[in-house]
């Protein structure tokens, strides 16, 4: 192999240094590069003869050429003769260059899918600016790799003990059969001892229920997670049993943002901001003299105030379940805003649904997790294991 050629700068100074041989004929810059790449591979392959001769290691012989479409150009009917040898041991040096550009544009593809750009922006954008032609179909075959990331993810162990688990249900249109409609994303992050989070669950399903977190749960303690400080979630009926059966040793918090949010939903808009105000009091337990039992007297008056207005306000706060919306009191007061709703996961949501909102729909659920775990774990890289959760510092599990 020659000396003189070992990166792509010297192919570019071999072009130049060359130019005037190879431009004799009215060449465009396309078929320029090819006819220097075969120039190139033919002195690699007299260079690789010479050196086997002169050592007289192995007797091999040229054996002419084979032929290779340049899909790496912009044109894709150049055809570029590549030199061989009848042992079929000689591989050029270039054939190297052109398998990386392809792996660089392949990247490029798939860091643009990340990002939410469809299969067909890609592949105009391909086209435009890198004058490569790459169908939309083949983008769609690259981002299958995301697959085979995904079921590693799903096989590999987890750790024994999370400090607090959040979880949440994100609702994205997908393809189920012949039809399409919103369907539940099933998201779970854990944070470790050492305060970085990472993903725990996701999953597809048509619709939301403890039922279904309850399987979820099951596989996750089959997958290694033994012990659970705090689960953090939505009001969703049900969650307490389904986490006390699975994770007996587990506290539970139910989201207060997400229990303010459903009863402002159902009260007249003119007593909105006077209700928020009262809500926030009931729920603003953050000082290290505030008790469950000061919280639920609160409770009781803010009930007594809206009930003559609001005579079904009290179902929202059912006696069976009402300590689980202050679970968060038990824990050191630094730690209780981080823990008293499932908002840390929301930023993860919002990076879920800017990466989605350009893809009208998915056409599989296989397909939607599949994008939806590679974003979220580009989202842990540079989120999650880069600034852990400090406010946790001292969290007493």
């Amino acid at each position: 192999m020659t000396s003189k050629i070992k990166t792509q700068n010297d192919i570019v100074a071999f072009g130049i240094k060359n130019l005037r041989e190879l431009t004799k004929e009215k060449f465009s810059f396309q078929e320029f590069f090819v006819r220097m790449l075969e120039v190139m591979m033919m002195l690699e392959r007299e260079d690789y003869l010479k050196e086997l001769k002169d050592k007289d290691t192995l007797n091999d012989k040229g054996n002419g050429f084979y032929a290779r479409l340049m899909k790496q150009l912009k044109s894709n009917n150049l055809i570029i003769n590549i030199p061989r040898t009848r042992t079929g041991k000689f591989k050029p040096e270039a054939i190297e260059f052109m398998k990386i550009a392809e792996e660089e544009r392949n990247n490029l593809c798939l860091e643009l899918y990340k990002k939410g750009m469809t299969t067909r922006e890609i592949e105009d954008i391909m086209k435009k600016f890198l004058g490569n032609k790459v169908s939309a179909s083949s983008i769609s075959k690259l981002a299958k790799e995301f697959k085979i990331l995904r079921e590693a993810w799903q096989n590999t162990p987890l750790e024994e003990e999370y400090l607090s688990v959040f979880f949440d249900v994100i609702f994205i249109t997908v393809r189920r059969g012949n039809s399409y409609s919103k369907e539940g994303v099933f998201v779970a992050y854990g944070v470790r001892k050492d305060l970085k989070r990472e993903l725990l669950i996701l999953e597809v399903n048509p619709t939301e229920g403890a039922n279904m977190w309850e399987e979820l749960f099951i596989k996750l303690k089959e997958r290694g997670v033994k012990k659970v400080g705090l689960f953090i979630g939505d009001g969703l009926k049900g969650m307490e049993d389904v986490i006390l059966k699975i994770y007996p040793n587990s506290n539970f918090q139910k989201c207060v943002v997400h229990k303010m949010r459903n009863i402002l939903s159902k009260t007249r808009p003119k007593d909105k901001e006077e209700m928020s105000l009262d809500l926030k009091n009931v729920f603003n337990n953050f000082n290290e003299n505030a008790s469950i039992e000061q919280a639920v007297t609160k409770v009781k008056a803010f009930i007594s105030k809206w009930e003559p207005k609001y005579s079904q306000i009290g179902r929202f706060f059912q006696k069976d379940t009402i300590e689980y919306y202050f679970t968060y009191i038990k824990y050191p007061p630094e730690t209780r805003r981080t823990i008293y709703t499932t908002n840390s996961i929301e930023n993860l949501n919002k990076a879920i649904r800017k990466a989605t909102k350009n893809k009208l729909s998915f056409e599989s659920p296989e397909s939607l997790l599949d994008y939806v775990f590679v974003v979220i774990k580009d989202f842990e890289e540079k989120n999650w294991m880069k600034y852990p959760i400090t406010s946790l510092k001292n969290y007493i599990s």
